[in-house]
């Protein structure tokens, strides 16, 4: 049997922090674990080469132990040992959605391929497949049962029209088109042995065998046994990673983990062309290889590192290391001809380079995005702003990308426990829940001025929104404040038990009515001309549960419920009922920020630190 990953991936790393130069106990060999983390803070020799670092961007995109990456076209998807799917923009590295939920099937995900339809990602403690569409993420089918001979499956390839899975003593063959099983293949003459990584040249499937040091080779159209490829000369030694072997046209690459080499042999016949190593390639723990046709990519999992290879020659390119390109337990890599993904399992990240100089383009993961609770958001054109709670500060992003503009943080802006944020078109307005109103710049952030005073009566506002002529502030203790948009002067404090005001979290207004979310499972109704009072709107088929947050995109109105894990959708014009959102696959961890960006809502989930966006239709 295999080591458990998720026992691995967290107690290894621990000690590999504390006790750097000490062996480990076995992961799936003793070498590899062992070399893994000795002496991780080498120094590599003088003569080797080293790319130039270009510009960092770092974005926060979920990882949970990222161990295997594949392309499909416009898109990057990566597989989360943490039980998720995380999908990026192939071209810019944005995030376009996480993945999870159980109804996905996710569990110990190791290994993923695309075929351009389809995205395939092996479970490897589910003992099951799941297929995606490679254009929408949405759910396929989750592929399981004993026919399918699952067992422990770590690695995937697809071959055109097939998809090939390893399991620990054998190979299943399906279906590209349906997913449909075509046969297992087992038996001692395949010489499967512990098989951690597959891939294909079109040809012929290349099985990596970790315990046996072998390659067994297949026929792609058939699945009959070509050869298994073994002996001492071909110095297979260990294969850690379930992208340990890839194709680059007319050779095979395979990194040995335990011997620090990379072998090369030739596709057509799989003879041996040379096993590549010396202390000039920096080769430490290599435990993923991929090709661009040009170039050979291995990625050093204990050297925290990267070796650039000739594709044509096995020559070195250069080393590619230091610590702005966030590697960390780098278990996976892939190439999409412009662009070269690694995925770092113990720094939960993606770094991605230039495939033609090597050069960094942006480390992908969380830390500067500067999240702590989230729990108010709001678009103001081509910005999102995000209250952070724990962190009396505001995150900026670019509406377009995503990326980071600037985490806001100072004294100066009385930031106070900031639970809420809306926007007008020259105006960025916080609700602090120490009795305030921080009102920015939307064009450049700056402080404008800080509201606070008895007169506003601000009682632990948690909620603020605009209608474009007045700023509306729900205050928790049963009131809501309304100030002029273009001074912040004060209009009126709203108050009395006919508002059936109870606990007031969040407000929004669709520019006609405003729009109070009371965290007594109700929602009160308001002229925003006037103020009057409209309705009180309550009832267990709301689904309100400790609604926190409200917006508009103008035909409806979206509640979140964050004891619930649900959004509320209601109809603008009516108040009534449309629907309640919920379920795993929505990934709502304490929904506490809510606001429409035009086609899509997007939900700040303070529990999970986490945002999650779907279509508003």
């Amino acid at each position: 049997m295999r080591a458990n990953l998720g026992v691995f991936s967290r107690t290894v790393v621990v000690c590999a922090l504390s006790l750097s130069g000490l062996a480990l106990a076995p992961f799936v060999l003793a070498s590899a674990a062992g070399g893994a983390w000795d002496n991780v803070s080498r120094a590599l020799p003088s003569t080797t080469p080293v790319s130039p670092l270009s510009s960092v961007n770092v974005l926060g995109w979920g990882f949970d132990e990222p161990w295997a990456i594949t392309t499909g076209g416009a898109h990057i998807w990566v597989a989360n040992n943490g039980n998720s799917v995380t999908e990026l923009s192939a071209s810019t590295g944005a995030l376009v959605k996480v993945i999870r939920g159980s109804r996905y099937g996710f569990n110990g995900s190791l290994g993923i391929t695309s075929d351009g339809t389809h995205v395939w990602v092996a479970n490897s403690d589910g003992r099951s497949v799941t297929e995606l569409s490679a254009s929408t993420g949405t759910l396929v089918k989750v592929i399981r049962g004993s026919r399918y001979g699952f067992n422990d499956p770590w690695a995937i390839t697809t071959g055109g029209t097939h998809i090939w899975v390893t399991n620990e003593n054998s190979v299943t063959e399906l279906s590209a088109s349906t997913g449909a099983l075509v046969k297992v293949i087992r038996g001692l003459r395949y010489g499967f042995d512990d098989p951690a990584a597959v891939t294909s040249d079109g040809t012929h499937i290349w099985v990596r065998n970790e315990r046996g040091n072998s390659v067994t080779e297949l026929s792609a159209s058939t699945g009959t046994l070509v050869k298994v490829i073994r002996g001492s000369s071909y110095g297979f030694d260990g294969s850690l990673g379930s992208e340990g072997i890839t194709s680059g046209g007319t050779h095979i690459w395979a990194a040995n983990t335990g011997g620090n080499s990379l072998t090369e042999l030739s596709a057509s016949t799989g003879a041996l062309v040379k096993v590549i190593r010396g202390s000039s390639y920096a080769f430490k723990d290599p435990a993923a290889v991929t090709s661009d046709g040009t170039h050979i990519w291995v990625a050093n999992e204990g050297g925290k590192s990267v070796t650039e290879l000739s594709a044509s020659t096995g020559a070195l390119v250069k080393v590619i290391r230091g610590s702005s390109y966030g590697f960390n337990g780098s278990l996976g890599i892939i190439s999409d001809g412009t662009h070269i993904w690694v995925v770092n399992s113990f720094g939960k990240s993606v770094t991605e380079l230039s495939a033609s100089t090597g050069a960094l383009v942006k480390v992908i993961r969380g830390s500067r995005y500067g999240f702590n609770e989230p729990r108010g958001i709001t678009t103001g054109g081509t910005h999102i702003w995000v209250a952070n709670t724990g962190g009396n500060s505001v995150s900026e992003l670019s509406a377009s990308t995503g990326a980071l503009v600037k985490v806001i943080r100072d004294w100066s802006y009385g930031f106070n426990d900031p639970d809420a944020v809306t926007s007008e078109s020259t105006h960025i307005w916080v609700a602090n829940d120490g009795d305030s109103v921080s009102e920015l710049s939307a064009s450049t952030g700056a402080l404008v001025k800080v509201i606070r005073g008895l007169s506003y009566g601000f009682d632990s506002p948690a909620g603020v929104t605009s209608d474009g002529t007045h700023i509306w502030v729900a205050n928790n203790g049963n009131s809501v404040t309304e100030l002029s948009a273009s001074t912040g002067a004060l209009v009126k404090v709203i108050r009395g038990s006919n508002y059936g005001f109870d606990g007031p979290d969040a407000v929004t207004s669709d520019g006609t009515h405003i729009w109070v979310a009371n965290g007594g499972n109700s929602v009160t109704e308001l002229s925003a001309s006037t103020g009057a009072l409209v309705k009180v709107i309550r009832g267990s088929n709301y689904g309100f549960d400790g609604p926190d947050a409200v917006t508009s995109d103008g035909t409806h109105i979206w509640v979140t419920n964050p004891s619930g894990n649900s959004v509320t959708e209601l109809s603008a014009s009516t108040g009534a009922l449309v629907k309640v959102i919920r379920g795993s696959n929505y990934g709502f961890d304490g929904p506490s920020g809510i606001t429409s960006g035009g086609t899509h809502i997007w939900v700040a989930n303070t529990n999970g630190q986490s945002v999650t966006e779907f279509p508003d239709s």
